[in-house]
């Protein structure tokens, strides 16, 4: 989407001492809060931008709406709405669209907003925006903040991304970790799958992993079924080239390399 600017520019930017940028104009702070939907929280958006908004920018009216709607509702995701169909910049699809991902946002803390985002990258397949964001969340000042279910799903997400990455063992690892903490019939699956592309040496028994009868049962059934999809051949057959044209482990290190220079680079 290309943006133009219509309203005043401020002569004073919004600043926060949380927030990575100036703003200057309307057009600025949609732009910003619609790229950093985690971002969006009350130390923030309140009475400072509002301020900020009706003394530099002449929004005297809409400055009035949020402070009615904070006063009202309380919810910050209310007044971020109010600030997106504010902008003549969206077509009602897209100001839907937004709508959906604020209400997803409500009662989230802000390492489940910052999952999320990972989310809409793994789903875009965006995969090293979306490793650096599991990755970020994996850090040890996180642990204490996250439940054991929150870290499974990073854990199992961060896998899906090495997964399709090639990354199999790797894969294999992560899954696990995620499946001794969730016990889930997903990453359990997930698990076996990428075995599947890795040499006999990664036992899953040895990694922690619940395999009973049953367990072992579905799995071969699930095999069995996968075996007879002619996509299956050729999806080992492109897994397989791809391992061999490129040096994944170096991938990964060189991924690792730049998601610490770009972490730095942000703190």
């Amino acid at each position: 989407m290309l943006y133009y600017i219509e309203g005043k520019k401020a002569q004073n930017p919004f600043t926060h001492e949380s927030l990575p940028v100036r703003l200057y104009t309307m057009e600025e702070l949609c732009y910003f809060m619609e790229k950093n939907m985690y971002l969006i929280d009350a130390s923030w958006l309140g009475e400072e931008l509002f301020a900020w908004m009706e003394a530099e920018l002449d929004e005297g009216i809409l400055a009035a709406h949020l402070r009615s709607a904070r006063r009202k509702t309380g919810d910050i995701y209310t007044c971020a709405e109010l600030i997106f169909r504010h902008s003549a910049h969206y077509t009602p699809k897209e100001l839907n669209d937004i709508t959906g991902l604020l209400d997803q946002m409500r009662g989230k803390t802000k390492m489940e907003r910052r999952k999320m985002r990972g989310d809409l990258y793994l789903e875009a397949r965006k995969y090293r925006k979306a490793a650096y964001i599991y990755m970020e969340l994996l850090q040890k000042e996180y642990a204490i903040q996250m439940t054991e279910e929150l870290r499974g799903n990073i854990l199992h997400n961060l896998g899906v991304v090495y997964a399709r990455l090639f990354l199999f063992p790797e894969a294999v690892s992560l899954f696990t970790e995620a499946y001794t903490l969730r016990k889930n019939t997903e990453s359990r699956d997930a698990c076996l799958y990428a075995m599947n592309y890795v040499n006999g040496s990664c036992r899953v028994n040895e990694q922690g992993m619940d395999m009973n009868f049953s367990v072992m049962k579905d799995a071969l059934n699930h095999l069995s079924e996968t075996v007879d999809d002619p996509a299956y051949y050729e999806e080992r057959r492109e897994a397989s080239e791809a391992a061999g044209a490129f040096d994944w482990k170096a991938a990964q290190t060189e991924l690792l390399r730049k998601w610490s220079d770009e972490w730095r680079a942000m703190v």
